[in-house]
């Protein structure tokens, strides 16, 4: 089901007109709100944010560098999800995609979307144009004997100078974070190879709980990404929101978002690092799954019911 939400102006949330629908929607939102209207919105419960995230890490100079800048539970996941792989007898391949490969992930993807409550098969919408774009492409690809059970699609954009995770998918049978890591760390491998300076596991709606869940917030985190507005990477690609969280109906609890820190204008909030906000029903809920890297600071707010 869609997620329902009421879009409001400034004037309607400042004024507290935008209560007529608390018992109706999830969330009420403000679309493009003028930035020197962010400090009052804040202060009437709106979190300006950005609409769009961007997951992203620079490659460092060796794998041993990275990987040192994580906390040592991270390092030993991603350890033992390479030993898992090895005990499975899987096999990981990177290679260039053809219209095969793309078929053959569709059939898995499509396969990982429809379990989900809300999913949504952008990249069977998007079919066409990665085809187009085939040769900017790189897939990894986890086989188990003549199975294939895990896809990563990679787009290589020299423009940015990195290397984007656009799309992946792992079988039913293989659904766990174990493999998910093999396949992004793969990506950033295959990043390093070729001298890219980032590499990015792709975009998010910047709303966790309904579309995308707050687990995988964390789990990006862990791999030791950082969530930064999609503007910072690419001026001119996405918009600001000010969101207010009322309930929990479509919308998952606990619900996350990451707003815009207090800044003096709009470049400057974009270039500075973001606040990570957690809604709950229940006040005991610990905020530990939800460690981010290079976040401003978190908050907890209790959505009691209405």
């Amino acid at each position: 089901m869609g997620l329902p939400m009421a879009l409001v102006d400034v004037d309607q949330a400042l004024n507290g007109d935008w209560r007529v629908y608390e018992q109706e929607v999830d969330v009420v939102r403000v679309q493009d709100p003028p930035v020197e209207t962010w400090p009052q919105l804040r202060e009437a419960g709106f979190l300006p944010k950005p609409q769009v995230l961007l997951w992203r890490a620079q490659t460092r100079a060796t794998e041993e560098e990275f990987l040192a800048g994580l906390p040592r539970k991270d390092r030993y996941d991603i350890r033992v999800a390479y030993r898992n792989a090895t005990a499975s007898g899987l096999h990981i391949t990177t290679e260039p995609l053809t219209v095969a490969t793309l078929t053959e992930f569709l059939g898995l993807y499509e396969q990982q979307i429809s379990q989900m409550r809300n999913g949504w098969a952008v990249a069977v919408e998007q079919r066409e144009q990665i085809l187009s774009e085939a040769d900017t492409y790189c897939v990894v690809r986890v086989r188990a004997q003549d199975e294939v059970v895990g896809v990563c699609l990679n787009q290589d954009l020299p423009a940015t100078d990195e290397i984007r995770a656009r799309f992946s998918a792992v079988s039913s049978n293989q659904r766990s974070d174990s493999l998910a890591r093999v396949l992004y760390w793969e990506a950033l491998r295959e990043a390093r190879r070729r001298r890219r300076r980032w590499v990015s596991l792709g975009r998010d709606i910047n709303l966790y709980g309904h579309v995308v869940k707050s687990g995988l917030f964390s789990f990006k985190s862990r791999l030791g990404f950082t969530a930064v507005p999609s503007q910072r990477a690419e001026p001119g690609s996405g918009s600001h929101q000010a969101d207010r969280v009322v309930r929990f109906s479509e919308l998952s609890d606990p619900a996350l978002l990451l707003s815009y820190s207090p800044a003096r204008d709009e470049n400057e909030a974009v270039a500075s690092p973001l606040w990570l906000n957690v809604f709950t029903a229940d006040p005991a809920l610990g905020v530990q799954p939800f460690r981010g890297v290079d976040l401003a600071g978190t908050t907890v707010h209790e959505i009691k019911p209405v």
